[in-house]
């Protein structure tokens, strides 16, 4: 795992998390309160709009913050970044694992979740690392 990774709090603004992302390259965040203890996750996904089902049709369209985008309000979408706090899209119900769990815990949820930053905490939720997938992988290999 990583360990002490870097975080976000609650009330940042969705515009600060996307330059956070771009400048670390990292794919998402743990959100922490002021005591360091696990409020939820930023990832990547939760700031892009994806595709979903138009409802009675079998149409799709971009959504994004629950609202249908299209390619012109590139603007709006921007706006809304500077406005929105972290906490108004995070994903809040999230599996975590502790330290002393086994490794195929977090591999099964890393492959079984769409969760792809997956939290380290201790007994008290605190976060104390954060694995990913190529953290398994880095593994693999370093056995080798």
């Amino acid at each position: 795992m990583t360990r002490a990774p870097e975080i976000l709090r609650p009330k940042a603004t969705l515009e600060e998390a996307a330059r956070k992302i771009l400048e670390t390259r990292y794919g998402g965040f743990p959100v922490v309160d002021e005591e360091g203890r696990l409020l939820g996750l930023l990832q990547v996904e939760e700031l892009l709009p994806r595709p979903e089902n138009v409802p009675f049709s079998d149409v799709e369209a971009l959504q994004l913050f629950g609202e249908w985008v299209d390619e012109g309000t590139l603007q709006e979408i921007y706006r809304r970044y500077q406005s929105t706090p972290v906490e108004a899209v995070m994903l809040k119900e999230i599996p975590r694992v502790h330290p002393e769990d086994p490794l195929g815990k977090a591999l099964q949820v890393l492959l079984t979740t769409e969760v792809r930053h997956l939290p380290v905490v201790d007994q008290e939720d605190k976060v104390v690392g954060i694995l990913t997938r190529s953290d398994i992988l880095k593994l693999i290999l370093r056995r080798q």
